[in-house]
């Protein structure tokens, strides 16, 4: 399916050498409307990527760095998109294998398949939610985790959604299990990660999932979100992630696997928001101003040295870095 045409043109630029380790692409928000964008962290150049009437959100980079894919609207519900980065042509190919609503793609480790979240009624997509697994050879789709089976909160009233997945193996994948008590307007009352093991069938907690208050208001624990995985070849395989307590307190976590061992990232930034990337000793990740604009930041020397921004004319949500 063709797209806006492909554009080539550089829309900021930063001081060079503000980051040795990594290209990204994001969703950025100029004028009420997502598109997709390449940046390039060594120089600040930005590349627009789309430029169409449709939301395109939510990128991931195959492990070759040469492949992305995407959710957009501009089908209607949320399709899953697949665009070549290399291309200069601009063309993405609706890889969608059902006709609800698609979330958060990431691809497996060889690539060869995509596991995404999967909503089968596009008009309500937190009713009824699924992890599913896309074969990008046979377009075949298998649900792995449903969230009808799942429930992790006593209080009937809630909603369990699951959500965001990330590949830790070929056979191992993280997932988040959200219950809203208002799926509506995005009331979160918990949220944990779990992990599956896909020979085994088996589901294990890893982090979060504790209500933040109890009865008497005392806090309890956080919520978990934005799971991202740093591979062996950057660190000792680990699970990123943001811990959330309260509306406003917001924690880069790290927990190595699979000892399960976590810790907090001190980064010393209160305008941290999520999510958390690692690649070459630089620490990349959301950030949000005082007033409610989500950037890009980073910082070298495993967190030590003074963070940079993205220079980028609207807000930054989704980043993803290009391997």
């Amino acid at each position: 399916m063709k797209v806006a045409k492909f554009l080539l043109i550089a829309i900021a630029a930063v001081s060079p050498l503000l980051c040795e380790a990594a290209e990204i692409v994001f969703c950025g928000n100029t004028d009420n409307q997502y598109d997709l964008y390449r940046a390039d962290l060594k120089t600040g150049e930005i590349i627009r990527l789309t430029e169409t009437a449709a939301e395109e959100l939510m990128p991931a980079v195959a492990p070759d760095g040469k492949k992305i894919a995407f959710v957009s609207d501009r089908a209607g519900a949320n399709s899953l998109y697949m665009m070549n980065l290399e291309s200069q042509t601009g063309e993405a190919d609706n890889i969608s294998a059902g006709m609800g609503a698609y979330a958060n793609p990431c691809f497996s480790p060889d690539g060869s398949k995509i596991a995404v979240q999967y909503a089968p009624d596009p008009e309500i997509t937190w009713a009824s939610t699924s992890i599913v697994i896309l074969d990008l050879t046979t377009r075949a789709q298998q649900t792995i985790v449903d969230s009808a089976r799942l429930k992790t909160s006593e209080n009937s009233g809630t909603t369990t959604v699951v959500d965001r997945p990330a590949w830790v193996s070929d056979n191992l994948l993280v997932y988040v299990l959200a219950e809203y008590a208002d799926p509506e307007v995005g009331r979160l009352s918990k949220s944990t990660i779990y992990m599956y093991d896909l020979k085994k069938q088996q589901h294990n907690r890893v982090a979060g999932g504790e209500s933040y208050y109890n009865a008497a208001g005392e806090p309890m624990g956080f919520k978990a979100v934005m799971p991202s995985v740093v591979s062996e070849k950057d660190l000792s395989r680990a699970l990123l992630f943001t811990a959330v307590r309260g509306a406003t307190d917001r924690s880069p976590m790290k927990l190595t696997l699979p000892s399960g061992e976590k810790g907090v990232i001190e980064l010393s930034d209160p305008e941290f928001f999520g999510p958390m990337l690692y690649v070459d000793a630089h620490w990349i990740y959301g950030m949000m101003n005082s007033e409610g604009v989500t950037g890009l930041a980073w910082r070298a020397g495993d967190g030590k040295d003074a963070r940079q921004l993205l220079n980028f004319a609207g807000s930054i949500i989704y980043p993803a870095v290009i391997r």
